[in-house]
């Protein structure tokens, strides 16, 4: 059976930097602590220090 191409792989922050940019990452973490998801912004600072966006954003 065909997995349909939105579920074949999950996306990285590399994957996203990558198309949008680091900036965009940046942003995405500062809406998220404004709206009170700060686990969720650690969470990609975490990924980003561990190295996940510098790989694929040429960093």
């Amino acid at each position: 059976m065909d997995q349909s191409p939105h579920r074949s792989r999950r996306l990285g922050i590399a994957d996203i930097a990558a198309v949008y940019g680091t900036e965009a990452l940046h942003h995405r973490i500062a809406q998220l602590r404004a709206s009170g998801q700060h686990y969720a912004a650690v969470a990609i600072e975490h990924e980003i220090r561990s190295g996940g966006a510098a790989e694929r954003a040429g960093g």
